[in-house]
């Protein structure tokens, strides 16, 4: 089970890879850039949340993408202890491209499935997500206490 589900998503993201490149993406940005063109104007922080990713992970990941326009990122005056990233004009311009793309890749990857099919794999893949959340939960270091003087 472990190595089909590596062998998997690894096609997956290589065909994902292959097919963001036309628009100048790596895998992983679209899932930013689509939190974003769903609400426009988020912390960074909940960037990472949303993301399940490390902070630095999406900070790399931002400065490739203001680096090639699609996003900005700002301090508030109020709060200078955040970053709120938005989309540029650029960026909401990809937004056709990349759902294009995206069902492309549904596509190819689903190939000749029946309804039914699709359904019960996709089933499977949501208690196969739930199941790896709680397993991750529950391995994730816990915040110590400070110790008694």
């Amino acid at each position: 089970m472990n190595q089909l589900l590596a062998s998997i998503a690894r096609s997956h993201r290589n065909l994902a890879g292959a097919l963001l490149r036309r628009v100048g993406l790596f895998p992983g940005q679209e899932l930013l850039l689509m939190r974003l063109w769903n609400r426009d104007h988020q912390p960074q922080g909940d960037l990472v949340t949303a993301l399940r990713l490390e902070a630095s992970t999406v900070t790399k990941m931002l400065k490739r993408l203001e680096a090639q326009g699609f996003v900005t990122r700002h301090r508030p005056p109020d709060n200078q202890r955040i970053v709120i990233v938005s989309l540029s004009d650029k960026g909401r311009g990809l937004q056709g491209e990349v759902e294009d793309l995206w069902r492309e890749l549904e596509r190819a990857t689903v190939g000749g499935m029946s309804p039914a099919e699709l359904g019960r794999a996709i089933e499977v893949l949501r208690r196969l997500e739930d199941s790896l959340v709680v397993a991750q939960a529950s391995h994730e270091p816990r915040p110590s206490l400070p110790e008694a003087e």
